[in-house]
């Protein structure tokens, strides 16, 4: 039984945006399903249920100490920057006689240091993030209860989405200029010069136009608050809710406008999308059976 026990291993997988890690709590590095497991876990808690959506269990590892994937990314460093909120998913493999049971699947929700133990814990929960999407919610209300590129608003992200080169970076401002993209004729092919080379067009995009947008790269989704344009401010410009792990200057990255979730903003102003809308504008401000005496 014994015997038995020791030759059951635990198999970490940890992602963050398109970078995968894969880590093993055994003594030697583990080879499975094409993947170097290697043996950078400390250990981990025992997985516990507290209620029939959540399950928790930690995660712990030597500090300071490099965790680098294959392609040399650090896991470590996501945490010490305090870039971890939402964005770093684990899963939990019992590896047996070749074989793999998942025993976790959660969303790394907070991060513990002990400087005299010299460890780093992860801590990870399966609360509303098992199967990395948001659990559905509609309510009667004036906004619109879609998300922005979700299947119920129908956009696609990669439609609305413009390349652009990062050129400075300071704090939570990022700025950038606009790749140029090909001419299109009225049927959606390229138009090309005389000797049948696309023509391209650098376009110019107003005023808050990626207010509520997204910044993305790699995998990797973070909020614009708003933005500027060359034209009123000197400098195309966009303010991140929080910093982007690893975007750097000279970096090419995408930008998609977002939506305020009303019927008469972007929803139709840009994105003509007014069908799609789950809101309900005309609920009045005053309810009369709250706020009228009724004889």
């Amino acid at each position: 039984m014994m015997n038995l026990f020791k030759s059951k291993k635990d198999l970490f997988e940890f992602k963050h945006g398109d970078k995968t890690w894969y880590l093993t709590s055994a003594a030697k590095a583990v080879e499975h399903n094409g993947h170097t497991y290697l043996p950078l876990v400390s250990g981990r808690g025992d997985i516990t249920d507290e209620d029939i959506d959540k399950c928790d269990t930690e995660i712990t590892f030597p500090y300071p100490m490099q965790i680098l994937n294959a392609e040399g990314d650090d896991l470590q460093a996501l945490f010490i920057n305090k870039i971890y909120f939402k964005s770093v998913t684990v899963t939990i493999l019992e590896l047996y006689k070749g074989e793999t049971l998942v025993i976790h699947i959660g969303r790394v929700t907070q991060p513990k240091f002990d400087d005299d133990a010299n460890t780093m814990t992860l801590v990870s929960s399966t609360a509303e993030t098992q199967q990395n999407k948001s659990i559905l919610t509609r309510k009667f209300q004036k906004s619109c209860s879609n998300k922005t590129y979700d299947r119920f608003c129908g956009l696609n992200i990669e439609d609305w989405s413009v390349e652009i080169t990062v050129t400075a970076i300071s704090s939570l401002t990022v700025t950038f200029t606009v790749n140029p993209t090909p001419v299109l004729d009225e049927n959606g092919d390229p138009v090309l010069d005389g000797e049948g080379n696309p023509v391209t067009e650098i376009k110019s995009y107003p005023n808050n136009y990626f207010n509520r947008g997204v910044l993305h790269k790699d995998g990797i989704f973070t909020t614009i608050l708003r933005s500027t344009d060359f034209e009123t401010t000197g400098s195309n410009t966009v303010n991140l809710e929080r910093q982007h792990f690893g975007l750097q200057v000279n970096d090419v990255v995408k930008l998609a406008p977002g939506c305020d979730q009303t019927r008469t903003g972007p929803c139709h102003t840009l994105f003509k999308n007014t069908p799609r809308f789950m809101g309900f504008p005309n609920i009045p401000n005053s309810n009369p059976v709250n706020d009228q005496i009724v004889k």
